[in-house]
Formats: structure tokens, sequence, C-alpha cells
């Protein structure tokens, strides 16, 4: 059949050699259809050359079906051998059917049909009994090496063939009505020639390379021939079936011939006649001619074919361009590739699972394997004949009645078989092979997940040296190394002009924005979607079995994990006291109903006997742990570790509890584990039955045998025991006293009620906010999350920290228009987020939270004071002479009753049944010792000490309620930004700690960049200078802002009047004048006649204005009257006011405001807009530059940054100064001030500045006092600028 096909003579495995693959040169000549489509392919490849001294005949040929010639031949059929002998045959006498294979498959037809039946009889006994011959030799032979490895050669040759065979259906011509077909080469479309004068027949056509028709019907007779309008001369045709796989797809650009195969083409047909005319042979001589008229060929004319091909492989690459994107090439390539990764699975599953162990045979299976040989017999002796379908219900029928009893060996064989193979199974896991089976099966699934889903991902555009490369690779010598290729492309590239790099930056960075967004709208679709839908399926798959191999080939040799629970000891106890005859076992129905058995039994036990139970099962633990930790360290652990590493798989930690944690875990909730106990904490004492079963456990072991026998003790037996307790609990208590103030116990007790406290937060987060809205990221957090990934891929040398810094100052400098989307979805999801949080806040889930979060203090007042205080800064510490404060009667006596194991609770209800008496006697005692403390304190507090505790106490409460305020009203306050050199330092400390790696700490680095500061030019300085401007003028816009908020005002509500130098300092901080606070005696200025109505008369505010109007001037006057009371009143009362100390401070401080206001908003009339002048700042004195170029290198001398002491050297030094030296940095100075005076002579000439100068003298006139006679007119001016809070009348700083 080879051979009819025109494959050649077969591949034929050598006898004395062993299986192989074929050879490299025959791999690398084979066609790789995953690579290439059938248009690709080259020609058929010649067999490989013979090693030296050997026959050519041996030769195995690279083409057609592989044959392994040391299999043992199997027997032929009785149509085989007919159409065999008749095949020879029929060659001999009519040569013409070794071409036409139709009307040779007749004629061995009719010598089959024509065959006697008698002789086919004798055939076919023949045949079987060659075949009882053949298969046993077969199955033997199958289990050799040989040919294992032969069926992997012939596999690969049938998966080449399949991948062709994909290809060539992915190329043929769709013939279908209406479709366009292309004739795939220049033939003849032949029909059979006349039988009788052997003519050929009128109905052949030619037809040439490339030429269109259109399919008009199919199937229009039984052979399923087509019709096909070709078009022009040619017309309308019948195509015959046989020529279907000579028609190609239109749309599948058709591969452009070589120079040589034009060549070829052109001269094919004089040189078959040529060698036909000679003698020769067309299939072997042909293309030796065409070769040797190849090589007679100037370089001229090959050149000129060359130049044809060449402008033939531009037009195809242009049109495969346009094809690849196409829908049809898409959906081929995910075919070749599914069957590739199939393929692959496949092969995989045979050579790394070859030596793995069969699957044991279950009782049925069995039972078929011992009885259908008999059926098979029985069947053949009646000449019935069974499908494998009815074989397999006879025998199931067959197994169905057999009895139970009967069943028992094959179940007793099959369970014995499953053990078998369960054991041989895990050894075979823990083979290398195996694991490396699963790696190279999660490689081929993720190729093809990545393969199929992604195909239409988004390419990533070039970056901008590929862009340049691409542009200047003619202009550098092709080739690897220094100076060529990329290497010299890399030297062009750095000495490029910055203009053209700005381009081709420009041009990347709008490529790469528009492949970002290509990018996210591919992910938001389907394709994308079931690409990590497959991942993650893919190496959830990996994982499971990588686990399972890592537990059977490691940790199955851990120690194995000690009991859970008292209650499953003594479970085990039971059933190893009853425990059942030898081989017998107890079903699952069984050990359940005995377990609830044992439960009640345990229920009955007493509270000591499951505590010995308890202390057994922490024995046990303990050695457990110490078993694992010695398994730790052995090397089996070491190999476990680095094997988990290198697949990626967790890790198992023995000695976590990880069961229990998981299993508190599953509702989400995180487990927060109490810090180990120091190994010098006190143990508890036991108790007195514990000591005893101590001193009986060498007895008996059975814990209830020994609180029988601790019952039957007498009272007096028992103190024994009783009195041990008792001492064993004083040494405790002492132990304990005396651990607490140890510097390990100190540590231990503050770590332990951290993580009680966490524990609380934990529970209760967990308890009461589940339904809390989550926070929404801020728009800054959402351009960070979404550009980190793409920085991090495009700099993979920038550590997280320094990506996020680049990021920041990306953001900074851009435009707001690009920020102004992101700012307001975040703005909008957090006004969401706001509403929906006071909404929560007001439900019973927050309320229970905070009332269990909310510290728990000895009492209500101090509890909350303490819960408060962690927000400012601690107390003063108490003098060494300061009286101690005395415990009252209760207190004094719980610290009697210390070692008692009272809790609180426990000694209030004690404290209560104290006789009165003794609280009475206790009361007085206190009473005694607080006159007498409250004594020694006030004469504590005339002593300097005492003094100074005092003040101490009040600047710290002043601290603690600025530092309340603050945190309360002064949380969004804006932030004050970094001077100029901060920014610097911010922005190169990363690149200066990865320039000097062998700086450590902050001092160092900060002297670093102190030297590269001051070495900065003025230019590069204004750069950060500027920034440092433009943040200001933001920060200073901002605080204004915030200065009006209502939190503001309630912060410097809460803050004022604490004191002089506090009060400075706040007013230093402030940004613009501060209103004076107006004193609480200021009067306050009565409503007009028609508000006091209004205050008096029920109503809205329109019905109250009708009722005023009906009341005419006679009703009015009533009120009128009231208004002028009040007035004269509130008159009298101001001047009183102005009199008095506190109204004159005020007068005069609202007066400088006012008229700082004025000045205020004069200089924002003149110089606030954003193009009017700066004043020049005033230049540095001689000293100060002095101080600024040498203060870096007295930092680093001295090692500390310390003010005081940098300024004394400095000042040492400046001192010790030679004159020359001096007189440098005066000249500096100098010429500074020149500077500054010229830019202050240009500044004073602007115009705004004059306009403002000129205002600011008219204010000074106006704001003169004016004289003596003239006070009286002033005085309703003066009343109407104290006016209190009313309208217009100033005032007012509440």
């Amino acid at each position: 059949a080879a051979v009819a096909s025109g494959h050649g003579a077969p591949f034929v495995l050598p006898s004395s050699q062993p299986a192989v693959r074929p050879s490299a040169a025959q791999r690398t000549k084979r066609p790789r259809p995953t690579q290439k489509m059938a248009s690709e392919m080259p020609p058929a490849v010649a067999a490989p050359v013979p090693a030296e001294g050997e026959a050519a005949a041996k030769k195995p040929s690279a083409r057609g079906r592989p044959k392994d010639d040391q299999a043992p031949p199997k027997p032929k059929n009785p149509f085989q051998k007919v159409t065999g002998e008749a095949r020879a045959r029929l060659k001999a006498e009519k040569p013409e059917l070794a071409t036409d294979l139709k009307a040779m498959g007749l004629a061995l037809k009719a010598a089959w049909e024509n065959t006697p039946e008698a002789e086919k009889e004798r055939m076919q006994k023949e045949y079987e009994k060659e075949m009882e011959i053949w298969k046993p030799k077969w199955a033997a032979y199958k289990e050799t090496d040989h040919y294992k490895k032969f069926f992997e050669i012939k596999q690969d040759w049938m998966d080449i063939k399949s991948k062709k065979k994909l290809i060539k259906s992915h190329m043929r011509g769709k013939l279908e009505p209406g479709n366009t077909i292309r004739s795939g080469g220049k033939f003849t479309h032949a029909w059979p020639a006349d039988p009788v004068t052997e003519a050929p027949s009128p109905n052949n056509y030619d037809l040439t390379v490339g030429q269109l028709g259109k399919v008009l019907e199919v199937k229009i007779d039984e052979d399923g021939n087509a019709k096909v309008d070709w078009g022009g001369e040619t017309g309308v045709r019948v195509l015959l079936k046989k020529y279907f796989g000579k028609v190609e797809d239109p749309d599948i650009p058709k591969r452009p011939k070589s120079g040589y195969m034009i060549h070829a083409a052109e001269i094919r047909e004089k040189v078959v006649k040529e060698v036909e005319a000679a003698g020769g042979n067309p299939l072997k001589d042909v293309g030796a001619k065409i070769a040797e008229y190849w090589n007679e060929l100037s370089e001229a004319g090959k050149a000129q074919y060359g130049e044809r091909a060449a402008q033939m492989k531009e037009k195809f690459d242009k049109e495969f361009a346009v094809y690849r994107g196409t829908q049809k090439y898409k959906d081929f390539e995910n075919k070749k590739v599914v069957m590739d990764s199939t393929q692959k699975l496949k092969k995989l599953t045979r050579t790394k699972l070859a030596d793995a162990p069969k699957k044991a045979k279950s009782a049925f299976a069995l039972y078929r394997g011992e009885v259908m040989p008999k059926i098979l017999e029985e069947n053949k002796e009646k000449g019935v004949t069974m499908t494998t379908g009815e074989l397999g219900k006879k025998i199931g029928e067959m197994w169905a009645a057999v009895p139970e009893e009967d069943k028992v060996p094959y179940n007793e064989k099959a369970e014995k078989l499953k053990a078998e193979y369960e054991s041989n199974h895990k050894g075979f896991k823990k083979t290398g092979t195996y694991l490396s089976f699963l790696e190279e099966r999660q490689k081929v699934k993720i190729r093809q997940n990545r393969l199929v889903n992604l195909r239409d991902m988004p390419k990533k555009p070039k970056s901008v040296f590929a862009m340049f490369a691409a542009e200047h690779k003619a202009e550098v010598p092709a080739g690897k190394g220094e100076g060529k290729g990329t290497s010299a492309l890399k030297t062009l590239f750095a000495s490029a002009p910055e203009d053209e790099k700005a381009k081709l930056e420009e041009k990347a960075k709008e490529a790469l924005g528009k492949w970002k967004e290509e990018v996210e709208t591919y992910k938001a679709g389907e394709k994308y979607q079931e690409f990590q839908k497959t991942e993650k399926k893919v190496k959830q798959e990996f994982m499971n079995e990588a686990m399972k191999v890592m537990t059977i080939k490691f940790l199955n040799a851990a120690p194995p994990q000690p009991p859970k629970s008292p209650f499953s000891i003594y479970v085990a106890e039971k059933r190893q006291a009853t425990a059942a005859p030898d081989g017998e076992k107890k079903s699952k129905e069984a050990k359940r109903e005995e377990v609830v058995k044992f439960q009640e039994e345990w229920k009955k036990l007493d509270k000591e006997v499951k505590a010995e139970f308890d202390a057994r099962k922490k024995e046990k633990l303990k050695e457990w742990q110490e078993e694992v930790k010695a398994f730790c360290e052995q090397e089996l652990w070491k190999e476990y570790l680095a094997e988990a590493k290198r697949l990626k798989v967790p890790i198992k930690h023995l000695l976590s509890n990880k069961k229990n944690a998981i299993k508190r875990l599953k509702n989400g909730m995180r487990v927060v584990a109490l810090p180990d106990k120091p190994e010098d904490f006190p143990s508890r004492p036991p108790s007195s039955f514990k000591l005893f079963c101590r001193e009986k456990k060498q007895e008996t072991s059975d814990l209830e045998k020994i609180r029988e026998m601790w019952n039957e003790l007498t009272a007096e037996a028992k103190q024994k025991y009783v009195d041990e307790e008792a001492e064993l609990r004083t040494k405790y208590e002492q132990d304990m006293k005396a651990f607490r103030t140890s510097d390990d116990g100190r540590a231990y007790i503050k770590s332990l009620n951290q993580a009680l406290r966490s524990k609380r937060l934990v529970k209760a987060k967990f308890t009461y906010l589940k339904e809390m809205p989550k926070k929404p990221p801020s728009a800054l957090k959402v351009y960070l999350e979404k550009s980190f990934k793409a920085e991090q891929k495009a700099k993979p040398e920038m550590k997280g920290f320094e990506i996020r810094k680049v990021l920041q100052d990306r953001w900074l400098a851009m435009p707001e228009e690009e920020k102004k989307p992101l700012e307001e979805a975040a703005e909008a999801k957090m006004k969401e987020y706001e509403e929906a949080m006071k909404a929560f806040k007001d439900s019973e889930n927050w309320k229970n939270f905070q009332k269990a979060v909310k510290p728990k203090g000895k009492a209500k007042g101090k509890g909350k004071g303490k819960g408060k205080a962690k927000a400012g800064p601690p107390p003063p510490p108490k003098p060494e002479g300061m009286p101690e404060k005395p415990a009252n009667a209760f207190k004094a006596w719980c610290k009697e009753q210390a070692g008692s194991g009272k809790d609180l609770s426990a000694l209030h209800t004690a404290w209560r049944e104290v006789p009165e008496d003794e609280k009475k006697e206790r009361e007085a005692k206190f009473q005694e010792a607080d006159k007498k403390y409250q004594e020694e304190l006030k004469e504590f507090n005339k002593t300097d000490a005492g003094k100074k505790y005092i003040r101490d106490m009040a600047a710290f409460e002043r601290r603690k309620r600025v530092g309340m305020a603050k945190m309360k009203y002064m949380k969004d306050a804006p932030k004050k930004p970094s001077s100029a050199q901060m920014m610097f330092f911010n922005e190169k400390r990363a690149e200066v700690m990865k320039e000097n790696p062998d700086l450590k700490g902050l001092g160092p680095v900060q002297g670093k960049l102190a030297e590269l500061w001051k070495g900065l030019s003025e230019e590069d300085r204004k750069i950060f200078t500027d920034k440092e401007q433009e943040a200001m003028k933001e920060y200073t816009e901002k605080m204004s802002e915030f200065q009006n908020s209502a939190g503001y005002k309630k912060f410097k509500a809460l803050t004022s009047g604490g004191g002089g130098k506090s009060k400075g300092k706040a007013k230093a901080k402030s940004v613009g004048p501060a209103a004076p606070e107006v004193p609480a005696n200021f009067p306050k200025k009565p409503p007009q006649a028609f508000f006091l109505f209004r205050s008096k008369t029920p109503g809205g505010p329109k019905e109250v204005h009708q009722k005023w109007l009906a009341l005419g001037a006679e009703g009015q006057k009533e009120w009128n009257d009231k208004a002028k009371e009040m007035q004269d009143q509130y008159d009298k009362d101001l001047k009183e006011f102005q009199k008095s100390a506190d109204g004159k401070k005020y007068l005069r401080l609202k007066a400088a405001y006012d008229k700082k206001v004025r000045e205020s908003k004069i200089r924002e009339k003149f110089l606030g807009g954003a193009d009017a002048p700066k004043e020049p700042k005033r230049p540095q004195t001689a000293y100060f530059l002095f101080v600024a170029d040498k203060r870096a290198s007295v930092v680093k001398e001295l090692g500390t940054g310390k003010l005081s002491d940098v300024a004394s050297k400095l000042t040492q030094l400046w001192g010790s100064l030679e004159k020359d030296e001096k007189e440098a940095y005066e000249e500096k100075a100098k010429a500074a001030k020149k500077e500054y005076d010229e830019q202050m002579e240009q500044y004073r000439n602007n115009d705004s500045v004059k306009k403002l100068d000129k205002a600011l003298q008219g204010l000074k006139k106006s704001g003169k006092p004016k004289p003596k006679k003239a006070a009286k007119k002033a005085a309703p001016k003066a009343k109407a600028a104290a006016g209190g809070r009313g309208r217009g009348g100033g005032g007012g700083g509440k």
C-alpha cells in the first residue's frame, strides 16, 4: 500500500541493531507540520548517508511507514493471500492498473469472488491454526524493550502523518456550491481513456497554477464528482473526485517558489522529453538533469530568477500577513496546538508511566477472566458468534447468579491484589519519574492554554531601542559580538541625537498607552477569562497531585500525630482493654456505636479524672514535639524542603497546630497566637487528688480505679495530700510574685496582654464588622495598582519602593485633566462609603463592637481616661519625696486576700460578708491615713520638687488637651510640604543607597545627600526651590480653606487660653491673622423690634411678617419700646465694658486685627494674581554662607547632627578663620547683596508694588488716632466697630 500510494519503500528497522529513532539528519530533513503549512514543506527527504564500509542495500529509507523486522510476522488471512497473488499477476498482465487504484481494487475484488468456497474454508482453517501459534509469540514480543522503542518510532511517524493530514485538510479547497477553489498546480485533468481504442478522452482539460473556479454542483453522479466553472476558455467542467486533493482554498496565500523551482518549472517538460528519449527513469533522472541545467546557468541568470523569487516572496508576505489575522487561520492554528498537545500528553503517558503498576483486577474481572475462555470455546463448538457487548452482558448475568459464599475467594484475592497494587503504586509515585511526568504534563497544558486562549491578546509594542534598531539596522554590520549586530546598534543608540530619541520615546509612549487600553479591553473578554479559569484548573491539578506525592515520599515518615483530646486517649485505652480477637475487624457502624457508648461513660467521670487524662494528652504532645524536632533535623526533611521549594508547593509545618488553625479559620476569622511561656514560668501546683494519683500510678494506670481508692480514704488520710497541696500553693504564689517583678515576667505579661487585646479586637471585628463598608482606595492608590505591574515589567532591575516612588512622582507631574477621571471616580466612591459608614455607625453592630473593644480599666473614669491618654505624651514621673496616696478600706482588704485565687467578683461578694464592725474599723484607718496624706501633700507642694511637679502636670494636661484636639479636629488638616532640600533628599536617596551600598544607617546617607545638595548648581537647585514654592502655595491655599472649617474653629476654641508661650507658638504656626477671642463679659447686641416680635410669635416667616404688618403703628410701638429699652441697656453695658481692662485689651486687639485683615486684602488685591511679582529673598551674610558650606563636614566630623553642638563648632571655626578666607565669603555676600538690591529696585518699580505701597500709605493715614475734639464724634463709630456679633458689627470670634 505504501508503494502504491507513491510513498516509496517502507522504513525497515535493521535486525542487527536495537530499535532507535530516525537519525538527526532524518529528523532535521523531515517536514515539521507544527511550524510550517503544507505549502512550506521541503521536498521529500533522501535516505541517510551510509557509514563507511556499509553496503548501500542496507540503507533504511526515511520515508514510508516504519517497519519492525524483529516482530513475529502476522499470518495473512485468506483475502490477503488471494489478493496478494492476484496483484502481482495483474501488474504483469495489465501495467496500467498500477496507476489506477480504483480499477486495481475492482480487479482484486473479482479475483476474491471467483475463488471457490471450499478453498476459502481451507485457507480460513489454516489461518486460524497459524494465529493460535502467532498470538502467544506476539504477546511475549510486546513485553520486550525492542517493541516499546519501535512503538514510539512508529507512533511519532503516525503523529507527523496526522499533522500533515490536518494541514492538507486546511489547505484543500472546500467543495461546496458557491465556494471558490484554486488549482494547486499545473496539470491535465484526465478522464479514463477509451477502453477499446485507448485514445485519450475528449473531456480532458488543462489547469494552470492558481487558476480559480466556482463550484456549481457537488455529487453530480454516483462517483461523487463535482461541476466547476473555471472561467475563460476552460468554462464549466466536471472535476473528478480523484483530483479533489489538487484544489486549494484561495483565501490561503500560496507560498512562492525559489529561483531554482521557478527555473525547474520552466524546463521540466523539455527535460522529461530528453530523459524519455534517452531511455532514462523519469522519477529519478529528471531531477538530476534539472540540477545540471541550473548549475550551467551563469550567476546573472541565477540572479534573475532570484529577483523573481524575491518579488513573489514580498507579495506572499503581505498576503500572508493579512491572512494571519483571519479567524480561519486562527482556528487552524488552534487545531494544530490542540493536536500537538494531545499527542505530547499521550506520549508522556506512554513513556513516563510505562513502569507504573497496572491497576488491580476487581472480583468481577477475576471471574470474567476465568469463565470467558470457556464461553468462547462453547460458542466455537456451537458456531455462535457474539459481539463484545453481548459477551459482557452474559458474563454479568452469570456473576449476578453466583452465590455470595462462592464470591468470597474472588473478593479476598481482589483485596490482596488491590493492597499489593496500592503499595506498588505508592512506591512508583516516590520515584522522580512520576514527578517529572506531572511537571511535563503541566507544561504541555499551560502551553496549550496560552497559545489557544491568548492568541488574540494584543502584542506589546516595541521599546525605544527596538524602534531605533529597526530603523538603523542596515547601518551596522550583521553578526554577533562587539561592533556587530545588537552591540553596534547599542553603541549607535548611545550617540544618537536627543531629538531623535525624544521622537521615538513619544511614539513608544503613545503605542504603549494604546496597547494598555487594548489589553484592558481584552482582559474583560471571554477568552481571557477562559484562560484564567483553565490555568487555575491546571495548576490546581498539579498542586493536588504533587502534594500527594510529597506526602507519600516524605511526610508519611514523620511521627504520627498525637491524640487530639483527652477523650481520644480514653477511647484508645478502652478499646485496648476490650480488644477483638485477632483478624476480626469491626465495621464502621460498630465503631460508631462503640464511641457513643464511651461518650456516655466519659460524661460520668468527675473533673479530676478528666484532668488527669488531659495531663496525659499534654505529655504525649510533648513527646511528639520532641520526635518531630528530631525528624526535622534529618536529611529527609531537608530534601522535602528543597523539593517543595522547587515544585512551588506549600510546606507543611508539622509543629504548628495546623488542623486546629484551619478548623477555626474556616469561618474566615484570623487566629491570634498567645506567646510561649518562659522556661522559668512557675507551674501551677497539682490538687490533692492529683498528688494521690501520682503516688498510686505505680500500682495501676486505671484512673477510674484510682478514683474509687480516693473516695474510700478517710479525712485524716486525705489531710496529708491537702497539706502538701497548700504548701505547694504557697510556694507557687511566692514564685509567681517574683516572676511578675522580673524582666522576663514583665515582658511575658506585656506580650500576653497585647495578644489578648488583639484576640479581643479580632473577635469583635469578625463578629460585628462583617457588614461594615470597605473603604475605597484613593485616586493615587488606584493609579499605583494600575501602573505597578507594567512599570515593574519595563524596569525589572528596580525594587518595589523605587517603582512606587517613580509612579508617585509621575502622578504629581501629571496634568490635572489626566488625573481628573481617577479623582472623580475615587471621590464618588468615597462619598458612597461615607454615607454607608454613617448608616453603619447607627447600627447595633457598631455599638456592640465599640463596647467589645473598650479597654477594661479598674474603674469607669480611670479606664476611660487611660484609653484617651494614649493619644498624648506620658505623664511626668512622680518625685521621690511625694507622699503615696493610701488605699481605701476595700483595696487594703483585697491586698490581704492576695493568693486566695479569687477574682474581683468573688472579692466583692466576700467583702459584703465582712462584719460591719471590721468594715468601720478599716474605714476609720483609711480616713486617718488620708488626712495625714493630705497634710503631707500640702507641705510637699510648697517645696521646689512639688511646685515643679504641679507645673509639669499642668503642662502635661495642656499637651494632652492639645493632642486630643489635634486627633479629633486636625486629622484633615493639610500637611506642610517638605523643603527644597528634603525634596532633593527624598528623590535621590534610593539612587545614593544603590550607588553606595557601603553606607549603612541614616546618618551617613544623609551626609552624602548633603554633599550632593551643596554641590548642586543654582539652575539644578532652582528646580527644587520652584517645587517647594508651588507646594507651599498650594498648602497655603488649602490651609486657608481649612481654617474656615468648623473643625478648625473647634480646635482653636479648645486650645485657646492655654498660656503664654504655648499660645504664642500656636500663633506663629497659624497662617494669616487670627481674630482675637471675644471675652466672656462682652455685651450681646439686642435684636431689633421686628426680630424681638418674631422670637415671641409662632408661625412661618411669611405668616409672622403679615402679623407684624397687621399690628400697625400703635401695635408695633410696644415692641419698639422694648427694643429701645434693651438697646439703651446694651449701650450702657458696652460703655462699662470699654472702660474695663478686658474691654480696652479686646478693642486694641480687634483694631490691630482689623488693620491686618485690611492689609491682607490689599496685598491680595495687588499681589494675589499668578502674574504678580515676587519679593526677592534677602541674601545670606558671609557667616551664614560659611555655615552652609561647612555644616556637612562638621556633622560628619562630630558624628552627630545636634543643633547646639554643630552651631558651637561652626562659630569656633568662623572665629579662627584666616582673614583672606573670610574676605572670600564676604565678597560672595557682597555680590549677593548687590544682586538682591538690583532685584529689589526692579521689584519696587513694578506698577503693582507701587499701587500696593500707595494703598498701604492710605491705610496708615486713615488708621491714625483722631484729635481729642473729634473723639466724641468718633464714639458711635467705635461702638459700631465693637458691636458684638450682630450684622456688620464686627466682633465675633466665637
